[in-house]
């Protein structure tokens, strides 16, 4: 195995390092991948073939979402062909046809957010899971002591919400499938933001004079709120926002009834002779009087 094969990376001031499977463990994640896939059927899971007749059948998706996917890809297609091909001369339209885009790839986003999830629900997906989460251990190394960072898959899952597990979980896909890091760097319209000084360095969206905005180009701060033109925090409809706690000293008259007039009116109707079942403490000491005589 050459080193080109191998990947580094740092974490925390810790440096990793991922190996290819090698036979023994390609063989073993395809064994973990069958128990899963087993299990799953045999608790009722669908097959991913099936999914989508599934969500049509639950209402998740049907002829009108499929619609609406495919013609917000034509729309991208056509605005990226238009982009590179020149069609754009000046800078506002760059601008705006990038902003598009961004929208664009948040509603496809969007659209496929139930499909993605339910997805890795099926059989097929759940024993996916297992296979990828059996290589993380089979393949990532403290590159220092040269052993596993997880000695199991059950050690794997037990600290699978670990930040580190969750970065590599990052790293090892990044590896396995082929993903480039920090892709959204390479998506058109953030290069084309960057060039015209939109996009800073965290790749966030700016205005003209380096100020984080949002889509709509609204000013927000460093936490992503959105905020006024001297920094204060402002709600949707651009009011100033108030704390919670301003309920603790609010001021105001109370001219709400106390309800003990119309509490008595129905006591003095009920007969005095007669047992009645009723809710209020004062109603029920009237009607269980004892009868005259």
């Amino acid at each position: 195995m050459s080193k080109k094969e191998e990947k580094r990376f740092t974490f925390e001031g810790k440096d990793y390092v991922i190996r290819p499977a090698n036979a023994t463990a390609s063989i073993e994640a395809q064994k973990v991948y069958n128990k899963a896939f087993k299990k799953a059927i045999e608790e009722g899971a669908i097959l991913k073939k099936s999914l989508e007749d599934h969500m049509r059948r639950q209402g998740l998706w049907d002829d009108g979402k499929q619609e609406e996917y495919e013609n917000l890809l034509k729309k991208s297609a056509d605005i990226e062909y238009k982009i590179k091909s020149g069609f754009y001369k000046k800078a506002s339209e760059i601008r705006e046809k990038s902003i598009t885009l961004k929208k664009i790839r948040g509603e496809l986003s969007s659209l496929l957010m139930v499909r993605n999830s339910m997805d890795s629900m099926t059989a097929d997906g759940q024993a996916d899971n297992e296979r990828f989460f059996y290589l993380i251990t089979a393949c990532i190394y403290d590159y220092e002591t040269q052993k596993p960072v997880y000695i199991s898959l059950e050690d794997y899952h037990e600290k699978s919400d670990t930040d580190l597990a969750i970065e590599c979980a990052t790293q090892f896909a990044n590896f396995a499938y082929g993903l480039e890091e920090n892709y959204e760097d390479k998506l058109i319209e953030n290069k084309l933001l960057k060039k015209l000084g939109l996009l800073n360095e965290k790749g966030q969206l700016t205005n003209k004079h380096g100020q984080r905005v949002d889509l709509d180009g609204n000013l927000l701060n460093e936490d992503g709120a959105r905020i006024d033109k001297d920094g204060n925090r402002i709600d949707i409809n651009n009011n100033p926002v108030i704390q919670d706690d301003v309920i603790d000293t609010l001021e105001f008259e109370d001219d709400l009834d106390d309800g003990d007039e119309s509490e008595e009116i129905v006591a003095e109707e009920v007969p005095a002779n007669k047992k009645t079942k009723a809710s209020s403490t004062k109603k029920k000491e009237v009607v269980e009087a004892e009868p005259e005589g």
